[in-house]
């Protein structure tokens, strides 16, 4: 008797309101599944059930809640809404995403401070005549080539050249743009003179991707792209993604073949916008912490979340772009900046380049602030940097209404000191959907001004406002009640997330304060805020909250997307390449986790108050 094999029932999930459907087989979650369907969703945690961001609600039947789930939903499990990373559909059927849970398009910081630099381009471009083959002359096009370069022994051609050298001199004028790289490799020939050849500079950020493309003979950036890195379906920081690349057996190849594709497409975006080819790409120089360094190589980075921390490799690497799967010019090359250890990557010396750190003559803080906290004091005839894990809050991560700085988040909040009213400012003009890092900083500090969160952390219970009430977390404040806000429902800064602000707080702080220590350093001349928080950042909220010892507010400045900047000085200058190997040798490392006095600093750092000098 033949036995057929059990076909397993095909269910469909239909994703609203953007009508996205999928068929499925497997008991996956709906967060799973919507990953598959190309819906994307906040799951700040990656899944893990930990920050309730993942919000839906479905009519068909569905797996009970957990207790965990309850208790993050609060009362709003009474109305049908369920957290996608822990629901199943054992027969399918129609999900809503709630508002607060869609991914929307943030607001990316491309613009970045960079010093003059004098255009030197590792690639050699030059405009020859080459002898066309003759019965008289009966060389080959590649000896002709090589001799017209001034002779085989100097140079190679590899195979792809080869193979487009008849289509180069079809046209017999003779005339050629050929491209060489250093050590001698012929990378590419087309006809004419004159041609353009392009480079990409790349940001790969934990949260967002930038992309810059420029042209290389003049150093001119011809256009910029920009979007969210699509691993943040994973999890918000470097540790959900790392985790996601340990627990599943295909999971480094999944993130980087993700993050492979985003680049590709900026990059031809970018050359959409600007009118090229992209087969015209002969030269791309990224940046970008460790574990995205990593990762984007297939680099396991596993041992970057495990005692001593240290990365696979640390010095610059450059390889064929193709080599892992960019479809520029099939011979373009591709340099990665040196990173100078587990948390410290090729972004921070990217900053440092942009800033000129060891330039510098009076004590300057260089802080980038995102879901790591990377930050360097120069300017003594000394360089020291660390790392800290601030966590995602200061880009709305793991805040009961944080969002990123997107359409409707809250960028800046203005207090009444007596009423604790709000005026809001927001993102488009439109009803408050959340809190982006700038805004939650901001209202944290009105609130520390108004007396209403007390030095501890705590709110102030003796305090009377229509705005300050007792919630399922204890004291929350009221930022929008329900009519005011685009949820429909009260939007809320809690007691758990006045907390996470003072873990970030502390945790920068004691960084700050070791390296002033190491240093000597009493007072700063200057800081300089990079990326987008710092860009967006009010140094009035960062002195009230006593982030960093302020100088007077003049010497408090943002630089833009500093780790962009200076990954575009490398792709124009064979110079910066080789000093960004210098300096990172230069900057020494400070291992905050093992340092004596990290606790005791983390502690004081955490008190809702000025800069004070740490008893430590």
């Amino acid at each position: 008797m033949r036995h057929h094999p059990v076909e397993k029932a095909t269910k469909e999930v239909v994703f609203q309101p953007m009508g996205r459907r999928m068929r499925f087989e497997q008991d996956d979650t709906i967060l799973e599944l919507a990953r598959k369907a190309g819906v994307a969703l906040v799951a700040t945690c990656g899944g893990k059930g930990l920050c309730g961001k993942c919000r839906v609600s479905s009519s068909a039947l569905s797996t009970p809640p957990s207790d965990q789930e309850l208790e993050l939903l609060g009362p709003i499990s009474h109305s049908g809404e369920r957290l996608a990373c822990q629901t199943r559909l054992p027969e399918g059927g129609t999900v809503f995403v709630s508002e607060e849970s869609r991914l929307r398009q943030q607001v990316i910081l491309t613009a970045g401070q960079q010093i003059e630099l004098q255009l030197d381009p590792i690639l050699q471009v030059q405009d020859l005549i080459i002898t066309l083959p003759s019965l008289i002359t009966p060389l080959t096009m590649s000896e002709l080539l090589l001799e017209a370069l001034g002779g085989a022994e100097s140079f190679s051609l590899p195979l792809s050249v080869l193979q487009t050298l008849p289509g180069a001199l079809k046209d017999n004028s003779g005339q050629v743009t050929v491209v060489t790289r250093p050590g001698g490799e012929v990378i590419d020939v087309v006809p004419g003179w004159g041609r353009q050849y392009l480079g990409l500079a790349v940001d790969l950020g934990t949260t967002t991707v930038v992309a810059y493309l420029l042209d290389l003979t003049t150093g001119k950036v011809l256009a910029v792209e920009a979007d969210v890195n699509p691993q943040i379906s994973v999890g918000d920081d470097v540790i959900s993604r790392i985790a996601y690349c340990q627990d599943k057996p295909d999971g480094l190849q999944q993130l980087a073949s993700q993050i492979r594709e985003c680049i590709n497409r900026l990059a031809q975006q970018a050359c959409e916008a600007a009118g090229l080819d992209m087969s015209r790409i002969m030269d791309c120089v990224m940046v970008g912490n460790t574990a995205m360094h990593h990762i984007f190589l297939g680099l396991d980075p596993v041992v970057l979340s495990q005692a001593p921390y240290t990365p696979i490799v640390k010095s610059s690497i450059e390889l064929k772009a193709r080599q892992v799967g960019l479809t520029f010019a099939t011979e373009a090359l591709l340099h990665w900046l040196p990173v100078k250890a587990g948390f410290v990557g090729a972004d921070t010396v990217a900053v440092a380049l942009a800033v000129a750190a060891d330039q510098l003559t009076a004590p300057t803080l260089i802080l980038d602030l995102g879901t790591n906290g990377e930050m360097i004091l120069a300017g003594v005839g000394d360089m020291v940097c660390c790392s800290t894990a601030a966590g995602p809050a200061f880009e709305g991560g793991h805040i009961s209404f944080g969002m990123r700085a997107a359409q409707g988040a809250i960028e800046k909040v203005v207090l009444d000191p007596l009423s604790l009213e709000a005026e809001l400012t927001v993102i488009g003009e439109v009803k408050p959907l959340g809190l982006c890092g700038s805004g939650l900083l901001s209202l944290v500090s009105a609130l520390v001004t108004a007396g209403a969160i007390l030095p501890g952390g705590s709110f102030n219970s003796t305090m009377t406002s229509a705005r300050l009430r007792s919630g399922s977390e204890g004291m929350e404040y009221v930022i929008a009640f329900a009519e005011q806000s685009g949820l429909g429902h009260d939007l809320v800064l809690t007691s758990r997330d006045v907390a996470e602000i003072q873990l970030a707080k502390g945790a920068i702080r004691a960084g700050v304060e070791i390296m002033m220590l190491e240093l000597g350093v009493k007072n700063l001349g200057e800081v300089l805020l990079a990326g987008a928080f710092g860009n967006y950042l009010d140094p009035k909220d960062a002195e009230n909250l006593g982030l960093f010892p302020c100088p007077d507010q003049e010497r408090i400045r943002g630089v833009g997307n500093a780790a962009g900047a200076g990954a575009i000085m490398a792709l124009i200058s064979h110079w910066v390449r080789d000093h960004a190997k210098i300096m990172t040798h230069n900057i020494r490392y400070i291992e905050l986790t093992t340092h004596p006095q990290f606790h005791d600093f983390f502690i004081d750092g955490m008190a809702c108050t000025r800069w004070q000098p740490s008893r430590a």
